[in-house]
């Protein structure tokens, strides 16, 4: 309740995880490995609490404590009959986004922990590092630019917006199109579109403008000879954005 209730939930994230070792004194010692082990434990139980947590402060509703006999994606409220195909789709999410090799944020992990850092510290600024639009708020940037394609005239201005891409003076970029890893069509990608499609279904979204700009989009970076040249193919994170707007996380 120290936050601001306009706080950024990444921001709100850093700080809470960042203030566990301030609580858990019994297993700050990096070096060593049952400490090490104790404090990933507490983590990933923490983790869906806190992010709960963040919400709830955020819509100025009161906190709502986990039930121990809800899936660890399960929303720990009163009587909530959990749907299947979007707790299936948010168990794909943390597992396609999961282990992802030497990441921006596993090296900030490592280079934090390098120093002798507690495990909870360490993994605060993984975080804060995961937060950029350039590694893990890539799918908060990819809606920023639906949503902006949206309100200057939508689908039929998809075209003119690709356009531009390839026209570099022009200094508009397509976030989330292209990887440093996976240099052809992120495989990822194609089970999270596949997944779009099933959670949007399910939830009577399915002609979402957002989710039509999205295949559009996806369209011609697949036709298109430039995008095709420079493999610039959508990745896992084109379509977890939309996943998880309509779900409902903002």
């Amino acid at each position: 309740r120290g936050f601001r209730a306009d706080a950024h939930p990444m921001a709100i994230l850093t700080g809470m995880v960042g203030a566990m070792s301030a609580f858990y004194h019994d297993s700050t010692d990096i070096t060593n490995p049952e400490h090490r082990r104790i404090s990933a434990i507490r983590l990933i139980a923490k983790m869906p609490t806190l992010v709960a947590l963040a919400y709830k402060f955020g819509v100025d509703q009161p906190f709502m404590y986990p039930k121990n006999d809800l899936s660890y994606t399960g929303t720990p409220c009163e009587d909530y009959k959990v749907n299947e195909v979007v707790e299936r789709a948010l168990d794909r999410i943390f597992i396609l986004h999961a282990d992802h090799e030497q990441n921006a944020s596993t090296s900030t992990v490592r280079l934090c922990g390098s120093s002798g850092t507690n495990p909870y510290a360490a993994i605060s600024a993984g975080i804060a590092c995961l937060w950029g639009p350039a590694h893990g708020g890539a799918n908060e940037a990819c809606l920023n630019m639906l949503e902006q394609i949206q309100a200057n005239g939508g689908l039929e201005t998809v075209g003119d917006f690709m356009e531009k891409v390839k026209d570099k003076p022009s200094g508009v970029r397509p976030m989330v199109f292209g990887h440093r890893v996976y240099k052809n069509y992120d495989p990822r990608a194609k089970l999270m579109r596949e997944t779009c499609k099933e959670v949007l279904e399910a939830l009577g979204l399915e002609n979402d403008p957002l989710f039509k700009l999205a295949m559009e989009l996806e369209r011609i970076a697949l036709e298109d000879d430039y995008f095709v040249q420079r493999k610039l193919y959508p990745n896992v994170d084109f379509y977890s954005g939309i996943v998880q707007r309509a779900i409902g996380i903002p």
